[in-house]
């Protein structure tokens, strides 16, 4: 697969990307104060070129990196990446960055410094990446570093992959060129086909597909991974039960995110015939298998019994919600049932009351985003929009995090366009053919969008 990087690193909008998003903000010291009851032992000067800068990387190692991983704990790849960290300023420079952002979103940083820290870091990323390309390379895949300046080239991967973390911070934040640079790296790195040996670069690549898997849901596309990339490929012994584990650090198993890119795949291949207007016998057929298989990974789920019993793990509720949603994207993409079809509304009901049971700042529902936001769109009565606007807002004001606003409004528009098909009174949710003029509205909308939330 061949895939042409051609990125401004160097000039990006800052008066655009960077708004003010909290008021009453105490002072940056006062709540770094609360946040970091320990300090740190100082480290040598020369590592940092300020006090503002270390105080970024201890919020880093103390809250940021808890919150990226579905489940925190003391193999949290992301804790280690900040020790990593300190010996490469490519690495470093966008902690600091991941960490500046998060602060401003609790008004514990400025716009000013932001925008600094991140021009900073993106200039850092081009230059490395400028090192490694050539004329022709795109059609080599070698790397070229010069006689002069070695490149980390698993330093700047992690580094563009971890851009998804500062995109959603910011309202506006575009991630499509970060992931399809980092698939160029994935490519040129041959990590397509081989398995990480570091522990960081393991935590690198499992991020990598599963946020290319996550985008490519949010466009209604492809994956910019091949078809045959490893973790493509259901491993559970490989990827789940050894650290960092796939499952813990996304709160999806690797065999069900499998099942999650066959109907990527399926629903872009069912497009196109569509489209064409080829039969699509062959492609119902594999619809078929793909929807045993995926009930058969689940066999012990039932919508019909959903226990609320508190003392269930949360990441074991979160999997479920994946699981949930996986067939609720097979029944509206492949399928193309209806959004109030019987089927799509209980696979709905079921995610709502599963995510009801996650209370906001458990740990794994940081990583809920996608599946809610997803399961969100089709609700259609007063009193699930009503669950989802509060559900939102209650994860919002937890996290901060500004791309959940766009998912929001997204799906605020996809109820209109949904409740304007009905209005009607033209068989908006009989009639096939305005069944698919309503989907075609909402394809567009997401082929168009810059959300990214995961």
């Amino acid at each position: 697969m061949a895939i042409r990087v051609k990125m401004d690193w160097t000039t990006p909008t800052y008066s655009s990307r960077h708004r003010s998003r909290h008021t009453g903000r105490q002072t940056h010291d006062t709540q770094l104060t609360r946040l970091l009851p320990s300090p740190f032992e100082p480290f040598d000067n020369g590592i940092f070129d300020s006090k503002e800068e270390k105080l970024a990387w201890e919020y880093y190692v103390r809250l940021v990196s808890s919150n990226v991983p579905a489940l925190d704990g003391p193999d949290n790849p992301y804790r280690h990446l900040s020790f990593t960290a300190l010996s490469s300023p490519i690495l470093r420079e966008t902690i600091v960055c991941m960490a500046t952002e998060h602060m401003l979103n609790f008004g514990m940083s400025s716009i000013t410094i932001a925008a600094q820290r991140q021009q900073r870091m993106l200039r850092t990323i081009g230059q490395n990446l400028q090192l490694i390309t050539r004329p022709g390379i795109c059609a080599t895949r070698e790397i070229v570093p010069t006689n002069t300046t070695p490149v980390d080239h698993e330093a700047l991967l992690t580094a563009v992959v971890l851009q998804g973390v500062i995109v959603t911070q910011s309202e506006d934040g575009v991630l499509e060129p970060h992931v399809r640079c980092a698939s160029f790296l994935m490519e040129t790195l041959d990590y397509f086909h081989q398995i990480p040996s570091g522990f960081i670069m393991r935590m690198t690549v499992q991020r990598f597909a599963m946020v290319d898997l996550m985008l490519a849901f949010s466009r209604q596309r492809r994956p910019y991974a091949p078809r045959n990339f490893l973790l493509h490929h259901p491993d559970p012994t490989r990827w789940d039960l050894s650290e960092p584990s796939f499952h813990k650090m996304t709160g999806c198993p690797q065999p069900l995110m499998c099942l999650l890119v066959r109907i990527a795949y399926l629903t872009c291949d069912m497009e196109d015939g569509l489209q064409s207007e080829t039969p699509v016998d062959d492609l119902l057929s594999q619809a078929h298998d793909l929807e045993s298989d995926l009930r058969l990974w689940g066999a012990h789920y039932r919508t019909e019994t959903l226990p609320g019993d508190c003392s269930r793990p949360p990441l074991d509720i979160l999997t479920e919600c994946f699981y949930w949603t996986s067939h609720l994207l097979l029944a509206r993409r492949i399928f193309r049932d209806s959004t109030c079809s019987l089927r799509v509304q209980h696979l709905a009901h079921t995610c709502f009351r599963l995510m009801d049971q996650l209370s906001t700042g458990c740990g794994p529902d940081s990583s809920l985003p996608q599946p809610f936001y997803l399961a969100a769109r089709e609700a259609i009565t007063s009193e699930d929009r009503l669950w989802v606007r509060q559900k939102h807002e209650s994860m919002t004001a937890y996290y901060r995090e500004q791309q959940r606003n766009m998912a929001m409004r997204l799906t605020e528009r996809v109820w209109e366009i949904t409740d304007q098909a009905q209005e009607r009174g033209i068989g908006a949710y009989t009639d096939s053919q305005m069944r698919i003029c309503v989907d075609e509205q909402i394809k567009r909308l997401d082929e168009e969008s810059c959300l990214f939330i995961f």
